[in-house]
């Protein structure tokens, strides 16, 4: 009854006969074997083959998931039989994107696979907001505030945001004691945002409306370093411009009511596998250890 669904699986993942066939130690011939048996059984075409490798159809889609919840449950079963050895095995498929998560996750996913060697981390970095059903990911890293959807997600970390000008900007507009002595017109958009701060019960709000605007924080630096106008990012950006000068910061008794979200987003499914829980986990408790990810109080 199971003949064929660890090769349609593994198809699925690698997305070629080819690679799914290094993966498991066989042969492409026993792959496509597999497959083809599985799908006469069904009467259904689960993958589209293509001479650059296979996709699931809209029936392997469906089929996928059930079987892949299935893999992953014997998988769990037998690593809680292993006379209490917890060792991580299979595949993780993440797709991220963005400077956030180049600069600080990509290299904490290295040392999840180096810590975990039975495990194969598949990255994917785009900046297009991938299908994770129909492209199978395990998991990706998306900035918030999301959209509801059938997906399951989980806030990874709240990023604090700081506010940054020239030096040469700030002696212009002289005393910046308050958000109120923030021209609109000479503090750039992030993405559209407006700045909301709080002190001592009171409340401010700052619509930027500079001439220079984007949705990059490194573009928003750069022209901040040209006094083109203040910004207010999250707190991974400018720190080279800050420790050499070039920048620095005010309203610092100002807190920001909001932060930058990022979340862990999985398929909609009811059993995450053991290695996907392990790898969230990992990053969660890694990253809230940053001290320049620490909110202010």
């Amino acid at each position: 009854m199971l003949d064929g669904i660890a090769e349609f699986v593994a198809a699925a993942d690698c997305g070629s006969f080819s690679a799914a066939a290094e993966a498991t130690s066989t042969s492409v011939a026993n792959i496509s074997r597999k497959v083809a048996a599985l799908e006469k059984r069904l009467a259904q075409q689960l993958l589209l083959r293509t001479a650059r490798g296979c996709t699931l159809t809209e029936s392997g889609q469906i089929f996928y998931r059930s079987c892949r919840g299935l893999l992953d449950g014997l998988e769990e079963s037998l690593d809680a039989m292993q006379s209490g050895i917890s060792k991580l095995q299979g595949s993780i498929k993440i797709s991220l994107a963005g400077h956030f998560s180049e600069h600080y996750i990509l290299p904490l996913l290295a040392e999840f696979g180096e810590q975990h060697p039975g495990v194969s981390v598949n990255v994917n970095v785009t900046a297009r907001n991938v299908d994770l059903v129909g492209e199978n990911v395990d998991m990706c890293v998306r900035v918030g505030p999301l959209l509801d959807s059938a997906l399951i997600a989980r806030k990874l970390i709240d990023i604090p945001l700081r506010t940054l000008i020239s030096p040469a900007l700030r002696d212009a507009l002289g005393q910046i004691a308050t958000p109120d002595d923030l021209p609109d017109e000479k503090c750039l958009p992030l993405l559209g945002r407006r700045w909301y701060y709080q002190k001592d019960g009171i409340s401010k709000t700052v619509n930027p409306r500079g001439r220079f605007a984007s949705d990059n924080g490194i573009a928003l630096v750069a022209a901040a370093q040209r006094s083109l106008g203040a910004i207010q990012v999250p707190s991974y950006y400018g720190q080279q411009a800050l420790d050499s000068g070039q920048l620095v910061t005010i309203l610092e008794d100002w807190h920001p009511t909001e932060s930058f979200e990022f979340y862990l987003v999985f398929p909609s499914a009811k059993y995450l596998p053991k290695r996907v829980r392990a790898l969230a986990e990992f990053l969660k408790n890694h990253l809230s250890h940053r001290v320049e990810f620490q909110l202010a109080p």
